[in-house]
């Protein structure tokens, strides 16, 4: 026997369920106005940057979120990179290529790491052409942590 109440009811509580089950969720927002390539082809330089410093961006070819660990790219690049510790970011299998200078850097791993007092773990990356001393940590000024789960961070229309 069909009960129209019985199916409100059971359709109600659905979508009270699935409602609380996705307030509960802290939204991870990425940045619209940086999109990261590794192609090689565009300059990724400042999008690189910003997510090893921790912003959240998505692939420029797709429009997916890049996550936490980035895999088998070719970043090419105009300019110096920074990995802070405590990001929690990792480069693995990478190709970084500074057609201007000369320069590529080509891994292994780079791993940010938990703790930002502790520097990025790098395995096995090798580094032609460039100044000596890259790839050495070195102290920076302490960056402001930005909360990455922020809903305020997120763009709203």
């Amino acid at each position: 026997m069909f009960r129209p109440r019985g199916v409100f009811t059971f359709l109600l509580g659905t979508m009270l369920t699935l409602q609380l089950a996705l307030a509960a969720e802290t939204p991870q927002c990425a940045r619209g106005d940086i999109v990261l390539w590794g192609d090689g082809q565009h300059d990724d330089t400042a999008a690189l940057n910003a997510w090893l410093r921790g912003d959240n961006l998505l692939w420029a070819a797709t429009g997916e979120p890049v996550g936490e660990a980035i895999a088998d790219r070719v970043f090419r690049l105009s300019a110096a990179i920074y990995v802070p510790g405590g990001t929690g970011r990792r480069l693995e299998r990478f190709r970084l290529v500074w057609p201007e200078r000369g320069e590529t850097v080509t891994g292994g791993s780079v791993r940010s790491g938990e703790d930002p007092d502790t520097a990025p773990a790098v395995s096995g990356v090798a580094i032609v052409g460039g100044d000596p001393g890259e790839g050495v940590p070195f102290e920076s000024p302490d960056l402001t942590p930005k909360d990455r789960r922020d809903p305020t961070r997120c763009a709203v229309s």
